[in-house]
């Protein structure tokens, strides 16, 4: 058996990285929406909600605040009668508190984008993708 140097095995080491398939991000369809979720990765693998971590925003009932600004600059106009106009005098809107929760999520077919975590045992799920055909 011949004895390896140092050179030979920073090759070997070279040569096992060669064949290295660095991750990358990918799609998938959905075949069930949440919260039993299910991912065509391929069409061999399929995804559940114990393989995928979602983004937030995805998920119908996510909830953001908002800060909406009215006065009577924005708020349009009163009717135009006989040549004149009212300014608004009082907006009856609460902007405390405002927040915006979505309805939608991810629906069957729909196209999403998924990165695997190195170990491809977990996705996360990015967003809904969409292609200009």
């Amino acid at each position: 058996m011949a004895k390896s140097d140092g050179l030979t095995e920073l090759a070997m080491l070279l040569k096992e990285r060669e064949n290295y398939i660095p991750q990358s991000i990918t799609t998938g369809i959905v075949i069930t929406p949440p919260p039993e979720v299910m991912i065509r990765l391929n069409d061999v693998v399929i995804l559940n909600k114990e393989n995928l971590i979602f983004s937030a925003h995805m998920l119908a009932g996510y909830k953001r605040d908002l800060l909406l600004v009215f006065n009577d600059e924005n708020c349009g106009q009163t009717n135009v009668v006989d040549l004149h106009s009212h300014v608004v005098q009082t907006l009856n809107v609460d902007t405390r508190d405002t927040h915006i929760t979505t309805l939608d999520t991810i629906v069957k077919d729909d196209e999403v984008i998924l990165m695997p975590t190195t170990d491809d045992q977990l996705y996360f799920v990015i967003d809904k993708a969409v292609r200009f055909e």
